[in-house]
């Protein structure tokens, strides 16, 4: 009889390196994301900082000029912040969008590799059947033919 080999492989291989790039492309959202919060943490930071030294600096008397400058970059820095937040709320949303691509892809190929195997315990039943009708026939001409 002859080797096993699953009449799908092609399409299996295939479905498997989609199912690889759909992950690679969810792994690498994932980082972006990653990217966008700690970006995000080290403006919270420099809101924070900037903050403290705005407070220090006026409970010691800061001119109008000085007031607006910091003032300006503190809002500057909230629009950062804010900006950050939209950036990965819609990296939220494609990560979102990816796992069920990820998904699908994963249940195309949980399905081929259902059918291998499937395939296989056929080949494996075909198998043990010629191996047994072999044995009857090899005792079945000893018997006749004698020993």
């Amino acid at each position: 009889m002859k080797k096993f080999s699953f009449s799908l492989e092609k399409l299996k291989s295939y479905k498997e390196q989609i199912k690889k790039r759909e992950e690679n492309a969810l792994a690498a959202l994932r980082a972006e994301q990653m990217e966008r919060l700690r970006e995000k943490e080290e403006l919270l930071k420099e809101l924070d900082s900037r903050n403290k030294d705005f407070v220090e600096k006026s409970a010691k008397g800061m001119t109008a000029m000085e007031v607006v400058t910091e003032k300006g970059f503190i809002s500057y820095v909230v629009d950062e912040i804010k900006k950050k937040d939209k950036e990965i709320s819609v990296l939220s949303a494609r990560i979102n969008k990816q796992l069920i691509a990820v998904t699908e892809a994963s249940k195309e190929v949980s399905t081929l590799e259902k059918l291998e195997e499937k395939q296989l315990e056929e080949y494996k039943f075909k198998a043990r059947k010629a191996d047994e009708a072999f044995i009857e026939e090899y005792v079945g001409n000893r018997r006749h033919y004698g020993n």
